[in-house]
């Protein structure tokens, strides 16, 4: 599980992230570092999001977020019910298809149902739906959302 001792590396695989996928970004790294640590800060001590991260050499490789997602409560049904969603998953470019990403998965999967979460839920990208296909997701229809332009 990653830590605030993390967040500088987090923080740089963000950015990564974000130019591999040609997000354009207006800002200077210096202006996102700044808001991306605050607000991984508070994700990692709110308790509600949890980071996995492969780790190799002392430098972090690979890593997938989860963010609690509490409902409201149901006569019959658990206190606190809640469903994980699944974000932010990035392996580093010369890591990639060695089976990183499906052992922090593995490990997520089996924490979420050790802390009984009801199931996991994530928005792929085209190129992302064969990783999580073979890691047991699968489409559904369920899901409606509403966007504002």
């Amino acid at each position: 599980m990653a830590t605030v001792e993390d967040i500088p590396q987090l923080v740089q695989m963000r950015w990564d992230f974000s130019e591999e996928e040609r997000m354009d970004a207006a800002v200077k790294f210096e202006e996102f570092e700044q808001v991306c640590s605050d607000f991984l800060v508070k994700a990692i001590q709110s308790g509600d999001w949890y980071i996995w991260v492969a780790e190799m050499d002392g430098s972090l490789v690979s890593h997938m977020y989860l963010q609690l997602i509490h409902k409201v409560p149901r006569p019959g049904k658990s206190p606190d019910p809640y469903y994980g969603y699944v974000t932010n998953v990035y392996t580093r470019p010369a890591f990639r298809n060695l089976g990183i990403g499906s052992q922090i998965h593995k490990a997520m999967e089996k924490w979420s149902i050790e802390n009984e979460a009801e199931f996991l839920i994530l928005w792929p990208s085209s190129e992302s739906v064969k990783f999580y296909s073979k890691n047991g997701f699968s489409r559904c229809e369920e899901a409606m959302e509403k966007h504002w332009d």
